[in-house]
């Protein structure tokens, strides 16, 4: 059975990076029909947060190419390695990029004064943004809740920031958490954006999906919607 997931760990915050692999192959460069040596995969990159050499790297161990770049939500370690993305993916068909529209202002020309805003409110300096910044794109796609991108339906979770989603492919039984729902955990809400009472509902509407769903994380081990049935009793 052909890999369809895999991750790489980006970034000073260890970001889990997710790449997603799509039906088919696409043809070789000089358009003659895909073989088991030139044909490239299509995939989805999800939470692009740094290191954007590893992960064009590993695109290429896995001759896999991305056609969207999905975002679960907008801080600068889910975001920071798409300018250099795009850059190794000019000449060929740039992959889509996709935010919700409440974390919108993450991206394109007021990015970089709401990133900076971030990080001085997680008590950190906006140095650290500005020794990395490079200027990042607008978005292709604005997510809504229950849009359906790929393999995907989209799933809104406001809460951790105001527009963070989940995507859930439920004939594979797999939902990417962002930084919604981790292993033994969930996000925090003292940042731009953040509010408790609607990450506990978004929390309570995820850990009742079915048990066996896969969650893979922004940070962290992969886990299941059965094995953080505990956090519900923080809900209450």
């Amino acid at each position: 059975m052909e890999k369809k997931i895999d991750s790489i760990v980006v970034g000073d915050i260890e970001t889990n990076c997710w790449l997603y692999a799509l039906d088919g192959t696409l043809p070789a460069a000089d358009g003659t029909p895909p073989s088991a040596t030139d044909g490239k995969r299509p995939c989805i990159v999800i939470d692009p947060g740094g290191d954007a050499e590893l992960i064009a790297a590993r695109l290429g161990e896995l001759n896999w190419t991305p056609r969207f770049i999905l975002l679960t939500h907008g801080h600068f370690d889910h975001l920071a390695a798409l300018p250099k993305l795009l850059a190794d993916c000019a000449g060929g068909d740039l992959p889509k990029i996709g935010i919700h529209s409440g974390d919108g202002h993450y991206l394109g020309k007021a990015a970089l004064t709401a990133h900076r805003d971030s990080f001085a409110a997680a008590g950190g300096s906006a140095a650290y943004v500005d020794a990395l910044w490079q200027p990042l794109p607008e978005a292709d796609i604005f997510f809504a809740e229950g849009d359906n991108v790929g393999p995907f339906k989209v799933l809104h979770v406001p809460g951790h920031t105001g527009g963070s989603v989940c995507f859930y492919d439920e004939s594979a039984g797999i939902l990417f958490t962002g930084d919604t729902l981790f292993q033994g955990d969930y996000g925090r809400t003292d940042l731009p954006g953040g509010d408790w009472n609607q990450l506990r509902q978004s929390l309570k509407r995820l850990l009742a999906m079915k048990g066996d769903t896969v969650v893979c994380p922004g940070h962290g081990e992969p886990t299941t919607i059965k094995e953080e049935t505990h956090i519900r009793l923080d809900l209450d």
